[in-house]
């Protein structure tokens, strides 16, 4: 068969694709149900995830099982960092709600803005965690820097992490959804982002 419906034509393609973020989705579901191990699940999705957004990756739940026992230690001292300071800063965001007063709502607007701020370091580290070898400092440090270097789409792919939590957050009509994309759909789109990033500082080390 010849055409976009063969194995080789674009729909094939597209429902591939689809299939695996799927796959790639409830793994990382599962994996993050312990809470501890959410810096684990993410790193090792969008380490898939860039493999995919390459053409890269064939199989998904061997080479994501194998990512995560990988990335299991420095991914959960990042996500204790990183998760801690955000859980901490949201209890206070939601502690201010309760409070009526105009000086409130100035301050939980500048705890939105740090709780951001930490939501994008933190993806930025376990992402950089999950594609270069480094120590957990410099893997931080690199995780900020690229995050600060390349602001508006930093802001445009954390914002993108955290939209479907905010839509469950809003709707529960949305759990099947969520369930089989809600990780790794708004994921894929920044790991194109992030394999563009990454191969621009690997060509330029390659050339130095």
């Amino acid at each position: 068969m010849s055409g976009i419906l063969s194995p080789e034509g674009r729909v094939s393609s597209v429902l591939n694709t689809i299939g695996d973020l799927i796959i790639l989705n409830l793994l990382t579901l599962v994996c993050s149900i312990p809470v501890f191990t959410i810096g684990a699940a993410f790193s090792s999705m969008y380490q898939i995830l860039i493999k995919i957004a390459r053409k890269e990756e064939g199989h998904i739940v061997g080479p994501y099982f194998k990512a995560f026992r990988e990335n299991f230690r420095k991914s959960t001292i990042i996500w204790f960092i990183g998760g801690g300071i955000s859980l901490f800063l949201a209890f206070d965001i939601f502690l201010l709600s309760k409070f009526p007063f105009f000086y409130s709502r100035i301050y939980q607007i500048i705890l939105c803005i740090f709780f951001f701020l930490t939501v994008m370091f933190t993806l930025f580290a376990l992402v950089t965690e999950a594609h270069f070898e480094n120590t957990i400092k410099n893997t931080i440090v690199n995780g900020m820097k690229f995050s600060v270097i390349h602001i508006f789409l930093s802001v445009l792919v954390t914002a993108l992490t955290i939209a479907p939590f905010l839509m469950l957050h809003l709707t529960l009509r949305l759990i099947p959804l969520f369930l089989l994309l809600g990780y790794s759909g708004p994921g894929y789109v920044c790991g194109l982002y992030f394999s563009d990033l990454f191969s621009r500082y690997e060509k330029e080390n390659a050339e130095q």
